[in-house]
């Protein structure tokens, strides 16, 4: 709660502070844990002493000394049961050789330090091994003494050999922790140089920060003084304060310019409320007296609407009358010229039956044209036949007479002759057949031509009489449909007068129910008028406070 009271230049102060402060407790937290974790530092120191003290006591796996070692005692130890525990220590030594080989191989880039461990120092032994394995253990188990002396002296040799390589090892080794530790220190020492630079920048920042933000919360702190003393001049109902241009159009710039065009839109609000209410005054005044002509005029309207009432109701009951009558007209109309339709359509079936009968009779009487045609060439070849017949007859005579002129060479030719001419004879008879049978053909079908023609005529005379008798059936339809749609007009006529008359009924009920409600509404009316009035005098005085100069 205290915070919120403060200023803002001391608010600002308050949380540069803050913020230095926590600067430089992290600066110096971060200094301690520099100087704790430092090389030769008192955590870096304490490390090494540990590894320095196990290195002291413990030979590394890397170094065979513990394997020669274990192979002396091997050596003077004559029980058969120790010997195997020596020779399993030693086989677990070398395993943790090779895998100790195995890992510095990896580690180790080539160079000198890794060249001088993984084969300077690493070959020896290996060989040391190889020995031991094959030629040392073999004859200590077998115990001969001279083998073991051999075995022995070239072990010696191995060894010496890899622990030289260990010795430079261990000189490399130092030599590169040495300038490891130098370049760490180095390294740190510029951390630590930077950090104080840093520190310093950082101090030089915040103090220019300090100063520019003292001068714009002072600047700031104008400008909003300014803004409150203007809308505490607003509050108290002085519309004349004009706020001044600062000339800036930051946060407080803008909010000057708000709070100045809220006062010039105040003042005119005002002054339109002013004349507002002074215009609310008059009305007021005027509403009055016409409320009290608006009750006058109310009840003649009221009696006037009673009137039309009944008056509309009487149209709506002759319309409903006069509508139920033309309903009826109309339904003996719809049958009318649904039993019309019927007809027309019974006569355009029938009208269809003649035009068919008239196609068919045509047809038939084309088709006995062509009958009596064909019967015709059926003559003319019946009378070609009649002529080869008497030809064919006259053939056979001549070849009969030929035949017998002949003699016994020409009986078999004369017997054909003979058949021949009997079958001439046949056909001519069977001509004479055919023509009379044509002839009497000819003479039905000429018959029965003119008889059709006679029947076609009539068709054509009943199928006029029929389209003729369909054309006026149309015409009465189409009367009864004019005249039925006629009466759907005035039915449809009547049951909008009836509607109209219902509905002029209902209307005047309600105006006489509105009537009524203003009748009844007219106190209440004139009440609200004199609490305008009030209101309106209320609100002139609450708007006189206000200062709006000319």
């Amino acid at each position: 709660m205290a915070f919120r009271n403060l200023s803002l230049n001391k608010t600002l102060l308050l949380l540069l502070g803050s913020f230095t402060f926590v600067f430089f407790a992290f600066a110096l937290v971060s200094w301690r844990t520099i100087e704790t974790v430092r090389v030769n530092g008192p955590l870096y120191s304490s490390i090494i002493e540990g590894k320095d003290l196990i290195a002291d006591i413990l030979p590394p796996p890397a170094y065979i000394i513990e394997s020669h070692l274990l192979t002396l005692q091997l050596i003077d130890e004559q029980e058969p049961a120790r010997q195997a525990e020596l020779i399993d220590r030693g086989n677990g030594l070398r395993v943790e050789f090779e895998k100790r080989h195995e890992y510095w191989t990896r580690a180790l880039a080539p160079g000198p330090l890794g060249d001088t461990m993984n084969i300077a120092a690493y070959r020896p032994a290996f060989e040391y091994y190889q020995i031991r394995d094959n030629e040392l253990v073999p004859a200590v188990l077998a115990r001969d003494p001279q083998r073991i002396a051999a075995a022995l002296t070239t072990l010696k040799q191995r060894y010496e050999e890899h622990r030289k390589a260990v010795d430079e090892v261990v000189k490399l080794t130092t030599a590169r922790n040495l300038e490891f530790e130098r370049l760490a220190e180095s390294t740190l020492s510029s951390s630590q140089r930077n950090l104080l630079l840093l520190g310093a920048l950082v101090v030089a920042v915040v103090i220019g920060l300090a100063w520019i933000t003292r001068g714009m919360a002072q600047s700031l702190n104008g400008r909003l003084s300014l803004a409150a003393s203007v809308a505490a001049r607003v509050a108290e109902g002085d519309l004349t304060v004009r706020v001044p241009d600062t000339g800036t159009t930051d946060e407080s710039g803008r909010l000057l310019a708000a709070i100045q065009a809220m006062t010039a839109n105040l003042h005119n609000l005002v002054a339109r409320v002013r004349q507002t209410s002074l215009n609310l005054g008059e009305s007021a005044g005027e509403f009055s007296l016409s409320g009290k002509r608006q009750e006058t005029s109310v009840g003649g309207l009221r009696d006037s609407a009673v009137q039309i009432a009944g008056t509309a109701r009487g149209i709506s009951d002759t319309s409903a009358v006069l509508m139920t009558t033309m309903e009826a007209v109309n339904t003996v109309a719809g049958q009318t010229a649904q039993v019309a339709s019927g007809g027309r359509t019974s006569l355009d079936e029938l009208n269809g039956a003649m035009q068919e009968l008239q196609q068919a009779t045509s047809s038939i009487s084309t088709r006995l044209g062509t009958i009596r045609e064909k019967a015709s060439d059926i003559s003319s070849v019946v009378t070609t036949i009649t002529k080869i017949a008497d030809q064919t007859n006259l053939l056979s005579i001549n070849a009969a007479i030929e035949a017998e002129k002949a003699g016994d060479q020409g009986l078999g030719f004369l017997v054909l002759a003979r058949e021949i001419r009997r079958l001439a004879d046949q056909t001519a008879v069977a001509t004479l057949d055919i023509e009379q049978m044509v002839r009497h053909m000819q003479s039905a079908v000429s018959a029965g031509v003119m008889e059709m023609d006679g029947f076609s005529a009539q068709v054509r005379r009943g199928a006029g009489v029929t389209t003729e008798v369909s054309t006026q059936l149309g015409q009465i339809m189409g009367q009864v449909q004019s005249l039925s749609e006629r009466f759907d007009d005035v039915n449809r006529g009547m049951r909008s007068q009836s509607q109209g008359a219902r509905q002029i009924s209902e209307a005047m009920t309600q105006l006489m129910d509105t009537a009524q409600l203003s009748a009844d509404a007219l106190p209440e009316f004139n009440a609200a008028i004199t609490r305008l009035r009030q209101a309106v005098d209320s609100l002139t005085q609450d708007i006189a406070r206000f200062k709006l100069g000319n």
